[in-house]
């Protein structure tokens, strides 16, 4: 807490006070952090949320495009305001009246249908975020790591590092890189990359207050597919077929056909094995804020539902011949 009180940006000589958000994360309806440690801080009459954290090389972080994608987020209107940067590890981001949204939310907005209202606006909200201008920190990234296909920049990477480690835990790596080529083959072509999120899980969009959605935590952004965002906020609410085809069809504003499904849920199981692999590479580095026993309680969850959705993708209908 000294370090955020350190900051520069406070009101001189006027009283700070910080806590902790998992302090109040219950009483303010707010997301919890798995790489950064974040506060909630009133300073003459305003209220801000501060994330400290450095740089996660072995999950491919970097705080500089971090705080680059909250700035073009929020010039694009999808994001608070950044109010104030240090590096190498503080952003102070306004604070948003509002709640995090959760599973039961994206349950029920999905179950009710494409046209629920809420499922509607967090459709909107991610669409307006495709389209925010890439900054250049995220251009030089993607000069950087290449074509990384539908996955992403980070799957890429933290797959070649649990094969570095030989890593078997887990019986996860034998045959991975050829069910990768599959699925991958199945979501067909890339498209140009837009400004992605790649971290869209259900606390990580704020229902505001007075109506409206923005989008907060953008350390993973990246250059990527848009779909790779529905699909990591799918199967991170494990959404049912249905759910699924209702926030597909909200997203691409027309509904989703039977070829938009299936690729859709090819899209769905490496969102599961890239969040799988976010657990991996926190378990073999312990760099990230989880202890060892829940990095591998996270990693362990979510190769339970990879798992089921590459049985689920692996036993659906081929697509139909269209030639």
């Amino acid at each position: 807490m000294e370090r955020v009180k350190a900051l520069t940006c406070w009101p001189a000589g006027g009283e700070i006070e910080v806590r902790a958000v998992g302090d109040v994360r219950e009483e303010l309806s707010l997301g919890e952090g798995r790489t950064n440690q974040n506060f909630i801080v009133d300073a003459g009459g305003t209220r801000s949320f501060v994330r400290i954290g450095s740089d996660l090389p072995y999950f491919g972080v970097s705080r500089e495009r971090e705080q680059a994608a909250s700035r073009a987020a929020h010039a694009a209107g999808v994001a608070p305001a950044v109010k104030h940067t240090e590096l190498p590890d503080a952003m102070v981001v306004e604070f948003v009246a509002g709640r995090a949204l959760t599973e039961a939310d994206m349950h029920a907005a999905a179950r009710d249908g494409p046209s629920n209202a809420l499922l509607c606006d967090i459709a909107g909200a991610i669409r307006q975020l495709h389209e925010v201008t890439m900054p250049e920190a995220l251009e030089a990234f993607q000069a950087e790591v290449g074509h990384v296909g539908w996955g992403g920049p980070h799957l890429a990477k933290w797959l070649a590092y649990a094969e570095k480690h030989s890593y078997s835990r887990l019986p996860i790596l034998d045959g991975l890189r050829d069910f990768i080529a599959k699925l991958e083959s199945v979501a067909g072509p890339v498209g140009p990359p837009k400004f992605c999120h790649f971290d869209l899980l259900a606390d990580n969009l704020v229902l505001k207050d007075n109506g409206g959605i923005l989008l907060v935590d953008f350390e993973y952004t990246a250059p990527g597919q848009p779909l790779m965002d529905l699909a990591v906020l799918a199967m991170g609410c494990s959404l049912d077929s249905t759910e699924e085809q209702h926030l597909l069809s909200a997203y691409l504003g027309v509904e989703a056909t039977e070829a938009d499904i299936r690729k859709f849920k090819a899209i769905r199981v490496l969102a599961a094995l890239r969040e799988t692999f976010w657990g991996v590479t926190a378990e073999l580095s312990q760099s990230s804020a989880l202890s060892l026993e829940e990095a591998k309680s996270y990693a362990d969850m979510n190769f339970e539902k990879f798992q089921g959705l590459r049985e689920e993708f692996e036993s659906s209908s081929a697509p139909p011949d269209l030639s």
